[in-house]
């Protein structure tokens, strides 16, 4: 009788194992791989003007219910704790809001890959890019479509949308030419040719 108890407490213990739980841990979730990087020769500087570090992703709105809403979105390349960098803005698309705050993706898909080749536009109302420069004084340059003394030129040379957990992306890689303006430091200062600009960066449906 004896071995018939020890039968049963090792059947119990193998049944106690058996209904122990295990943790199923998922795989993990693949998320875009953003290109961040871009340079270019801006005036005077004695060297090509780099930024690797940082990339940032912003867009303005204007939402209108039952009517016509307007965006225009915008991304700045910097180095981490280091003052400066570049921005490139694109303006702009209207579309007709359902409730969400954004057009849709293909409404956005198609907005970007029509202006491939955008003018420049020194007004935030008007259609088209803007390219502005923080120099490592903290001074804002923008670009300018009233100079002639510098070549301008702006084109996206890939658009490759995707999309993951933390949002939806338009990457690019863009090559540009244009003249930067800055009114704080007078007149000697106050444009500067930013020639073999090339960003790699993203635009981010927000």
């Amino acid at each position: 009788m004896r071995k018939l108890y020890i039968l049963f407490g090792f059947a119990g213990l193998a049944a106690l194992n058996s209904c122990t739980d295990h943790e199923v841990i998922p795989p993990p979730v693949p998320l875009v791989d953003l290109n961040c990087e871009c340079e270019a020769d801006i005036g005077d500087t004695t060297a090509t003007v780099t930024y690797t570090d940082s990339c940032y992703y912003q867009s303005f709105k204007t939402i209108v219910t039952e009517g016509v809403s307007n965006a225009r979105y915008m991304t700045s390349v910097e180095n981490e704790d280091v003052p400066g960098g570049l921005e490139v803005e694109i303006r702009s698309i209207n579309w007709t809001d359902g409730g969400t705050n954004n057009p849709t993706i293909e409404e956005w898909k198609t907005f970007l890959n029509d202006n491939a080749n955008p003018d420049y536009s020194d007004n935030p109302g008007h259609n088209g890019i803007a390219v502005r420069w923080i120099d490592p004084n903290g001074q804002t340059w923008a670009s300018d479509t009233t100079a002639s003394v510098c070549l301008e030129s702006f084109v996206f040379n890939t658009l490759i949308q995707e999309s993951d957990t933390t949002g939806k992306y338009m990457q690019f890689d863009a090559s540009f030419n244009c003249t930067l303006l800055n009114s704080s430091y007078g007149t000697p200062d106050s444009m500067k040719c930013l020639e073999n600009g090339h960003m790699r960066s993203a635009f981010k449906l927000e």
